[in-house]
């Protein structure tokens, strides 16, 4: 920001906090809430058995003498309230004789349009004692974990279902031919003997074998963490503004404060805000526009450049033609942080949702396992994809405007251009615009919508109300911009019609009429506005409709979106800060993004479990 003013607080250098609004605090607190039951969720896993997987057990056609099975250390979350600490894990066919292992039942569920379907409902019974043989007939007694540090599982035939029943899966003594056989996944203790089931899978006869389920209990508490943890840090990420916005903040603060001791006008930031000038055709001052104003919040940070009294030479300079007070010629160009609280959450979210996916992927368990798994492999993919080229198109911009310097205007050349300026009316004037029974003045470019207030009710009888968009309407009329060392004609119709990105600002104002409701985003006299395209010589026809000076060079001249360049192009309401203020530093819209993306990458080639 040079000689003029004391900016260098505005470069943020290597690590920068801002300090949240209070908008960005409920953000916070969500975000902070999820990680809190990511964390308890997580901590609440590790007192539940780490289970091998499946294809680990040893494999029996019957039981065999307890010492003979292959007992090891167990891992992590065995409690030695309930369990050794060594054991072995086996899978063997057993047929049920007493107890109750499941019910399930066929019932018809309406819908809410008077039809409805039969529906399959099972479930396992609690954890109880079970007696069960094996195809020699050696009986054991077993049963689920009656601590209830794992749950029941298991899978069993399903009967057809397109009538009324129910019924209970239990064994009906010695000498029935219903039992259930069931492949069982058993965990055996030695001293003294125990066994404990796992998991079943009910099949036709001993000398058939399917796979349990996987008992993934554990996996999957930490897996709900991950997912807390992950969608914390997308919140945590969104709720963290750009750097810049803070310091922005609170120069437009002080200025407000300033602004309550002074009386508003034309140029002139007073308790009322400022003033938008109106004029007619051919430059003739009407004077201040009654509505709308322009409030502290968005005006110029170091105040607006003074208006002429008369605009009989609008391309020609002010005075000694010096560039106005913030430009970036004399500012230069703030820099955010290279890195802020926006990286952490973009790790932990990235991070998070691979290291989910990948292991949903790599764990056996049951196939909605691996549907979720490679679901989320595609999610993030895409999520990672959408957000690399996002990031790439946001990194060539502001490179753009970093390393393209602003242009003075009388000195502009063809080609792409960069210029900051303050909005001056062209012959067109500044027309009234009239929406909604309210009037406004001073404007040169602008959009309203409307919105009706509209309540429906849904089937149960609820009824909801709400602010419904119905109409957008967008108008301008061709404008100068200067920039103290002369002015350039901006005809908004040759932007739109080669699809120039269009930045009107914040809304200026809001009013409701009855059930109807408008509001207003504009660019008026007076006001700062950045532009990036490219400068190209006008037409005939166009000097001749708005006016031109001849003997200035930047009179023969506009600005209209880039097309050979390829690179964006930009109408904004505010000055280079204004732009640069949204947007981050080039770690964090490109290396942060490109670094997540080959990390998903390389754990979705290697991660193993």
């Amino acid at each position: 920001m040079g000689a003029d003013y004391e900016v260098q607080d505005l470069d943020h250098g290597l690590f920068q906090f801002s300090p949240p609004t209070w908008k960005h605090m409920i953000g916070y607190s969500i975000a902070i809430l999820f990680f809190l039951i990511g964390l308890i969720t997580f901590s609440t896993s590790l007192s539940i058995p780490d289970i091998p997987r499946v294809d680990e057990a040893e494999l029996y056609s019957h039981l065999q003498e307890p010492d003979v099975y292959d007992y090891g250390p167990v891992q992590a979350g065995y409690e030695p309230q309930e369990y050794n600490q060594e054991a072995a894990f086996i899978i063997v066919n057993l047929e049920l004789q007493r107890g109750i292992i499941a019910y399930d039942s066929c019932d018809w569920v309406e819908d809410d349009d008077g039809g409805g379907s039969w529906d399959y409902v099972f479930y396992m019974a609690d954890a109880k004692l079970l007696t069960m043989v094996d195809q020699q007939g050696q009986e054991i007694t077993a049963a689920y974990s009656v601590e209830g540090s794992l749950s029941p599982e298991g899978e069993f035939f399903q009967p057809p279902c397109s009538s009324h029943w129910s019924r209970t899966l239990q064994g009906e003594g010695p000498e029935s031919d219903e039992n259930f056989i069931m492949t069982a996944f058993l965990l055996v203790e030695e001293d003294p003997l125990r066994y404990q089931l796992l998991s079943v899978h009910e099949v036709s006869g001993f000398s058939y074998t399917e796979t349990p389920p996987e008992v993934t209990q554990r996996e999957d508490r930490g897996r709900f963490a991950l997912l807390f943890i992950g969608f914390g840090g997308l919140i945590f990420m969104y709720s963290v503004e750009p750097s810049l916005k803070h310091d922005l903040r609170t120069i437009r603060r002080s200025n407000r404060k300033k602004a309550k001791d002074m009386d508003s006008g034309v140029g002139v930031l007073g308790h009322e805000g400022r003033f938008f000038q109106h004029l007619g055709p051919n430059f003739e001052v009407l004077g201040a526009a009654n509505l709308p104003r322009r409030s502290a919040e968005t005006d110029w940070l170091f105040g607006a450049p003074k208006l002429p009294s008369s605009y009989d030479r609008v391309f020609a300079a002010d005075g000694d033609g010096a560039l106005i007070k913030e430009h970036p010629s004399r500012l230069g160009s703030p820099q955010p942080g290279t890195i802020t609280l926006y990286s952490v959450g973009a790790v932990i979210f990235s991070g998070s949702f691979i290291w989910l996916s990948a292991d949903l992927r790599a764990r056996d368990g049951s196939g909605f396992h691996t549907f979720l798994g490679w679901g989320m492999t595609l999610f993030v993919t895409v999520v990672n994809l959408i957000w690399f080229y996002t990031a790439w198109k946001q990194f060539r911009l502001q490179r753009t405007i970093n390393d393209l310097p602003t242009s003075p205007i009388r000195s502009v050349a063809v080609g792409q251009a960069e210029i900051v300026g303050q909005v001056r009316p062209s012959i067109a004037g500044t027309p009234e615009m009239t929406v909604g029974g309210r009037t406004h003045q001073g404007l040169v470019l602008w959009q309203w919508k409307s919105y009706h207030y509209e309540c429906s009710t849904d089937s149960d009888g609820n009824t909801s109300c709400s602010w419904n968009h119905k109409e957008t309407k967008n108008g301008g009329v061709p404008f100068i911009v200067h920039d103290g060392t002369g002015g350039i004609l901006f005809d908004p119709m040759l932007w739109e019609q080669r699809k120039g990105e269009i930045d009107r600002g914040k809304v200026v104002d809001e009013w409701t009429r009855g059930d109807w409701k408008w509001n207003l985003t504009c660019i008026g006299v007076g006001d700062p506005i950045y532009l990036l395209g490219d400068c190209e010589p006008r037409k005939n026809d166009h000097l001749e409709a708005w006016g031109s000076d001849p003997t200035l060079p930047n009179a023969l001249v506009t600005i209209v979106p880039s097309t050979d360049t390829g690179e964006g192009s930009v109408l904004h309401y505010g000055t280079e800060f204004d732009v640069l203020s949204n947007m981050r530093s080039t770690f964090e819209i490109l290396i942060v993004p490109m670094l997540v993306f080959l990390f998903g990458i390389f754990m979705f080639v290697n991660y193993t479990p």
